[in-house]
């Protein structure tokens, strides 16, 4: 009775732990002519499988054991599937063993289907959003098909990754980007866009100039098809949308990896002439450049030398004119900002300032009249004791000085970053220096009857013509 009992009890207990043991089993499935890239715990190549003719390809993560593969045959396989207990990490929970070989038929591999061919090469700018029509072109990507990597803009910041293609689908995967931050309004709709596009699976089409990127049959993600090349001027001045960013200051945001707030490096760009010109956070710099392809090549800089006593900004300075002279950076223009890019890396940032709201303040008038300011630099000569000043009396629009022998005044009109001086008088002494007599005449002729451009920056004020530099005063407190 109680070997009985025993018995029992034992059949009792082990049961339900033999009901819950794994069980072997078989299966059909279809193999593809081709293998894709895919990213297992590291970039590799996939097998393409599929349960049913009917079925959508997928990838093959794992091995089939005793199957060689032979790639431009498509195969029907019997397979064993035999659960595996407690696999290691990043393992497959399951294993498949060749049974037997059902079919093996030669099938020619393409390299991309047709529809494939007419996407790649191509900018992607997206158009529509959950059937939502876009208000810019601030997203977009474009294909580097031998690399299987995307890069472009996701709105605020640079966008990449990798891809996949398998018949009529399209995966994206590891799909990353910089870390600005922008206005609000793009960055919500900026990280909508990441949500639904990254590290996603896709059905795709083409119809005519649109790009459809399709779930569960909907159109998801719809992108018109642009030629990278179209679009750009051909003439000399580069890129049609090139000429929107004159006009305005440029105030750099981001060097390298570094945000930066109240840079004093900024940058105007004159398309007439292709120059550049600006601050490199101590000196005047300036420069040319040409545009072609969503691309801007900068000649070396050329700048002034003063010396500014912090040396953290003598540093930034050193670093801008390298990173920026003699370079060529891909470049997209987004929601007041210019970004520069070198190997899909974001290298350089610049925020917009429209120079009619922010030049010219009362303040900086007040701060103009309170400083008595020596020339430094005439025309291409730099200065020392040159003994020519002018100081400026802000409520009468007045000027008076030296001119190096003789004393000077006259009138001006400051509107915006421009000013403009009226004809200037001065005593009639002579002085026995001659070198002194011709740089006071040479000075009188630019003062005189002149506009400039300007600017006050780093205890000096600069007069430019042209983008060039013609008058550069140092402060003096009075």
């Amino acid at each position: 009775m109680l070997f009985e009992l025993a018995i029992t009890f034992a059949t009792t207990i082990l049961a339900p732990v033999q009901q819950k043991q794994p069980s072997t089993k078989t299966q059909i499935i279809y193999v593809k002519e081709s293998k894709e890239p895919c990213t297992g715990v590291a970039p590799m190549e996939c097998l393409q499988v599929k349960e049913s003719a009917n079925a959508d390809w997928s990838n093959f993560y794992t091995n089939i054991n005793g199957f060689k593969y032979t790639p431009g045959y498509r195969y029907k396989l019997r397979v064993k599937v035999t659960p595996v207990k407690n696999p290691p990490a990043d393992a497959p929970n399951v294993k498949y063993t060749l049974v037997k070989v059902l079919e093996k038929k030669r099938v020619r591999v393409t390299a991309a289907n047709s529809q494939w061919t007419s996407i790649a090469g191509k900018k992607w700018i997206l158009s529509k959003m959950d059937n939502a029509d876009q208000p810019d072109e601030a997203i977009w990507v474009e294909f580097d098909t031998d690399k299987k990597r995307i890069h472009g803009r996701s709105g605020c910041n640079g966008l990449m990754g990798g891809f996949s293609t398998s018949g009529n689908s399209i995966t994206f995967s590891k799909v990353a980007g910089t870390l600005m931050a922008c206005e609000s309004s793009l960055m919500r709709r900026e990280g909508s866009f990441l949500k639904q596009f990254g590290d996603r699976t896709f059905k795709y089409q083409v119809v005519g100039q649109q790009v459809h990127l399709l779930q569960n049959g909907k159109p998801v993600l719809q992108f018109k098809l642009q030629d990278k090349d179209a679009g750009q001027d051909q003439g000399s001045n580069g890129d049609t949308d090139w000429a929107s960013i004159s006009g305005k200051k440029w105030v750099m945001t981001r060097l390298n990896e570094a945000s930066i707030s109240n840079s004093g490096v900024w940058l105007e760009f004159d398309p007439a002439k292709n120059r550049f010109y600006g601050k490199g956070g101590c000196n005047n710099i300036s420069g040319g450049y040409s545009t072609g392809n969503n691309a801007v090549t900068f000649t070396q800089a050329v700048s002034t030398f003063m010396a500014c006593p912090d040396a953290g900004v003598m540093s930034r300075e050193a670093d801008f004119l390298k990173t920026l002279g003699g370079h060529t950076f891909k470049y997209t223009l987004t929601d007041g900002t210019i970004n520069l890019f070198e190997n899909d890396h974001l290298v350089m940032q610049f925020a917009m300032e429209d120079k009619s709201t922010t030049a010219t303040t009362p303040n900086q008038w007040t701060f103009i009249g309170s400083k008595k300011w020596n020339v430094i630099k005439l025309n291409d000569a730099t200065l020392t004791d040159s003994g020519i000043w002018i100081e400026f009396d802000t409520e009468k629009k007045r000027f008076h000085g030296k001119g190096g022998c003789n004393s000077i005044s006259g009138g001006y009109n400051a509107t915006g970053d421009q000013i403009k001086f009226a004809q200037a008088v001065s005593t009639r002494m002579a002085c026995p220096d001659p070198a002194v007599m011709r740089r006071e005449a040479d000075f009188l002729k630019l003062l005189s009857e002149a506009s400039y451009h300007y600017d006050v920056a780093d205890q000096t004020l600069n007069l430019y013509k042209d983008g060039k530099i013609i008058l550069m005063f140092g402060m003096q407190d009075k």
